[in-house]
């Protein structure tokens, strides 16, 4: 096949169409996520100085819309003090098959303590993770473990 002059220049644009055009997209609605999911921060009462980012604002393929998982300053020190109780001994460590491995209470990836905000549709939700149990801030029967973090959920949050 005998490529002509025009050839090129219609690959590159059709490359930038299937590849650039996509990315641009999710660029901007992440953004779009993250401003709106920082402004639910606010509104949750957590001061932008005690925010600790576990993960950042991404898209999440498993249910959709975009993800962000933080952790505050004041709850990893609580959650420090919890594991150094020794009568919860048993919750400081991580256990991989065979493995015994003692968590690093001074990472934020490793803490069991964090807010889960989930953006989608332009709606923000929020639930928190306490050791693992993901908990609705206003679910009666779960206040044992939504009470451990440092800030509760204010009455209007997911209703």
């Amino acid at each position: 096949m005998k490529t002509t002059n025009r050839f090129w220049p219609i690959a590159a644009f059709l490359v930038f169409c299937a590849i650039g055009i996509p990315a641009i997209i999710v660029a901007i609605n992440t953004q779009r996520a993250e401003s709106a999911i920082n402004q639910y921060i606010t509104d949750y009462g957590i001061p932008e100085t005690e925010v600790v980012t576990i993960s950042p604002t991404s898209y999440d393929l498993k249910f959709g819309g975009y993800n962000k998982t933080i952790t505050t300053k004041k709850d990893m020190a609580r959650w420090k003090a919890y594991l150094e109780n020794p009568k919860n001994e048993a919750l400081n460590y991580y256990y991989v098959g065979d493995v015994r491995k003692k968590k690093n209470t001074n990472s934020s990836a490793d803490t069991d303590w964090s807010y889960i905000f989930h953006y989608q549709d332009g709606k923000v939700d929020a639930s928190v993770n306490v050791f693992g149990t993901w908990v609705d801030p206003n679910d009666p029967n779960t206040k044992e473990f939504s009470s451990r973090m440092s800030y509760q959920a204010p009455v209007w949050v997911n209703k």
